[in-house]
């Protein structure tokens, strides 16, 4: 491993100003010397686009170090750069410029999440599940979340209701054939219902307004058919808005009642948490 130069480069300047690292010195290191995170939020890597990174790293080198951090004696655990990485792999490339840093497990998530958020490099699913293990494994409030990744609490609260939904269905948002808009309605209705139009929304190609349609539990056939469409829309449009499913049942033009579902104690609770921050 050979040291080169300090840089006036770093963490900051990779994530824009979210994070700063404690080193200032780059090593090249032998690939085989590396793995890769084991908090990478990251499971799919386009193949497509990694052959076109090789390819690039080979007419002009690796431009931006890696980041990584000691994992045990002469072994390094990857904190950002793993497309770079596997990149270099393809090329056949022996060693690699990483900047080192003794980033603590939860800061090794954040970056990672961090990094690939700014780049919109995650699909629904991914993102929900770093929201999830920043939660579930470091403790993390979903107002620190946001503080962490510059996301509203509102919108990782909605991604982290993603996961409940039945896995045929977070297959087909993780495969990008149903959008996150898509997530959040299919979120508030029970799992055989959610499966029912999660197929439904693949197989006629319905965007996010066309489920403004869907009657919510409970709702009768004659109440879906007689409902105006604007109360339709407005439904579609509070629903996306606030992630819960909202009915709209008017008794007449000025009085009606507005129905806020939930599924699950922890649903009920973040709909109080929401009303009550408002």
């Amino acid at each position: 491993m050979s040291e080169k130069p300090i840089l006036p480069t770093g963490l900051d300047a990779l994530l824009g100003g979210v994070e700063k690292t404690s080193k200032s010195t780059v090593r090249d290191i032998e690939l085989s010397l590396i793995v890769p995170n084991r908090f990478q939020p990251r499971e799919h890597f386009d193949e497509t686009k990694l052959k076109e990174l090789a390819e690039s790293i080979n007419k002009h080198g690796v431009l931006s170090p890696i980041i990584v951090r000691e994992s045990s004696t002469d072994r390094f655990e990857i904190i950002a750069g793993e497309r770079r990485f596997r990149a270099a792999s393809l090329n056949g490339l022996k060693t690699i410029p990483c900047l080192i840093d003794n980033a603590e497990n939860q800061t090794s998530l954040e970056i990672a999440l961090i990094e690939n958020l700014q780049r919109e490099n995650l699909n629904p699913i991914e993102e929900a599940k770093g929201f999830d293990r920043l939660k579930r494994e470091f403790g993390l409030t979903q107002e620190e979340i946001s503080g962490v990744t510059g996301k509203a609490r509102s919108t990782i609260a909605n991604s982290i209701r993603i996961l409940s939904l039945p896995e045929e269905v977070k297959q087909m948002i993780a495969e990008g054939l149903i959008e996150k808009g898509h997530a959040k309605i299919l979120a508030s209705l029970e799992s055989d219902e959610a499966i029912k139009k999660a197929k439904e929304i693949v197989q006629k190609s319905l965007s996010v307004k066309d489920l403004s349609s869907f009657g919510g539990p409970g709702a009768t056939k004659k109440t879906k058919k007689t409902k105006h469409q604007d109360i339709k829309n407005l439904e579609q449009d509070m629903s996306e808005s606030f992630g819960h499913q909202i009915e709209i049942s008017e008794t007449s033009k000025s009085k009606g009642t507005i129905i806020i579902h939930y599924r699950s104690a922890d649903e009920r609770e973040t709909i109080i948490g929401k009303i009550k921050h408002d």
